[in-house]
């Protein structure tokens, strides 16, 4: 202390002061992230070269989604769309070097399905139509099986809500049904083969067909179609689908009392 104070200030200044903050703990998890980002730095350069782990690898930490934000793109890497996309192939280069207008990346962009409803095709016809289209989903452009289904929906584009998949839902937007479409039909997605196990005329009116089907990995799957003759519109006279249901192997679900 200066020369003439009082030792008990400094003892009072001392005891003022706060103790420094112990170091904080870090946690393994913590220890082993920044582990991972110490070896990768030598091993692995990453996309900008500066090095680091790139994606998430079990047990060895990986970056965090702010981290991951962070890191430049390189475009120079990545082969643009437009080399092959009818959209795209006349467009100037851009400033991120891509050609890519974007208009290919909506499924609502393209032509009307190879498949659609016909006053030729009976109620066996437009069920196998749909089945194989699924089966063969991604042909002739990806999801095309998809845009089959929703084209022999007699209620699709509807504003009111729709029993279609079993349980309520809308179906006015293609997008909104490719999404449902994908979850509830997925045994229905390159399936190996189907049988329609019996075809009778319900007392509504409405055509009920029981269907098995033979999924990818060879596991049966039972369904009904519940088919109707469209009464107006450009497909009129032909049959959709008012319904296509999943159910066990009985030909029973518990939808078939609201459907």
């Amino acid at each position: 202390h200066l020369s003439g104070a009082p030792a008990t200030s400094t003892m009072a200044h001392m005891a003022a002061t706060p103790s420094l903050s112990p170091r904080p703990v870090i946690s393994g998890a913590c220890q082993r992230r920044r582990l991972s980002r110490s070896l990768s730095s030598t091993s692995n350069p990453g996309p900008t070269g500066e090095g680091f782990m790139e994606g998430y690898v079990p047990g060895g930490g990986g970056m965090s989604a702010e981290e991951i934000l962070m890191v430049p793109i390189d475009r120079a890497k990545f082969r643009p769309t437009s080399e092959a996309c009818p959209f795209c192939v006349d467009a100037p280069v851009k400033e991120n070097g891509s050609k890519c207008l974007g208009i290919c990346r909506n499924p609502q962009n393209v032509p009307g399905p190879l498949f659609f409803p016909h006053q030729m095709q009976d109620v066996e016809d437009a069920i196998r139509l749909q089945v194989n289209a699924m089966r063969d989903i991604d042909q002739p452009r990806r999801g095309h099986g998809v845009q089959v289904m929703w084209e022999f929906s007699v209620e699709h584009a509807n504003m009111v809500r729709s029993r279609y998949f079993g349980f309520s839902t809308d179906m006015y937007h293609y997008d909104h049904f490719i999404g449902k479409a994908l979850v509830q039909f997925d045994p229905l997605v390159r399936n190996t083969g189907h049988d329609i196990v019996d075809v009778r005329v319900m007392a509504d009116g409405r055509t009920m067909a029981k269907v098995r089907v033979v999924d990818i990995v060879g596991r049966d799957s039972h369904w009904i179609f519940l088919m109707v003759r469209r009464t107006f519109g450009k497909y009129q006279g032909c049959w959709q689908s008012h319904r296509v249901v999943q159910t066990d192997e009985q030909y029973w679900t518990k939808h078939l009392d609201f459907i």
